[in-house]
């Protein structure tokens, strides 16, 4: 199999000094020393997780499109806030417009990032209704001198904000997911005109 790289002039001239005086060319030194590194015992250990995403590699083709600079340009710019490279927007433009790999890929790293986020605080909000659950259940102990009535009360309002809070944010959340799936199907297009 061949591997493509690309590297500075100035290392691929030391590659070229090393592997010379190792008596190799550059592409037998650049295999020696990726199997010494490779083969080390010390990744024997490393677990073998699979690629999601991926075919075999002898199914992989490498395909080479020409765009005007103002087109690559266009393409840094919106992927740039998605937080993916050039080649990740360009392979998921593709993959999307013919579906079959569609149902593998995940939402752009930056709108993967915001939902983690709003997963963290809806965790926390739920550990704080829990806590007042608690504080709630200890004050309706016959024991208790705590005013029930006097957690139960703020705590239910809150619970009605927050009700409608989840609601809006969940709303927002699917108009957000359905503008991305729409972004790379061009159903957005339609909407639009």
């Amino acid at each position: 199999m061949n591997v493509g790289l690309r590297l500075k002039d100035e290392l691929v001239a030391e590659i070229d000094r090393v592997a010379a005086a190792n008596g190799q060319n550059r592409s037998s030194w650049m295999a020696s020393v990726l199997a010494t590194a490779v083969l080390a015992p010390e990744n024997d250990d490393i677990p073998v997780l699979p690629i999601q995403g991926r075919g075999h590699p002898d199914d992989l083709v490498r395909v080479t499109v020409r765009l005007d600079r103002s087109e690559v340009e266009g393409i840094d710019t919106v992927a740039a806030p998605m937080k993916m490279t050039r080649n990740e927007w360009i392979k998921r433009t593709l993959r999307w417009q013919l579906w079959d790999k569609a149902g593998v890929l995940r939402l752009a790293p930056a709108t993967q990032a915001e939902i983690v986020k709003l997963r963290k605080q809806v965790l926390l909000i739920g550990r704080n209704i829990n806590q007042a659950v608690h504080a709630m259940n200890a004050a309706n102990q016959p024991e208790s001198s705590l005013d029930i009535a006097r957690i139960a009360g703020p705590f239910i309002e809150k619970c009605e904000e927050l009700k409608t809070l989840l609601f809006t944010t969940r709303l927002a959340l699917s108009a957000s997911i359905g503008a991305e799936v729409g972004y790379w199907t061009e159903t957005y297009r339609g909407s639009a005109a």
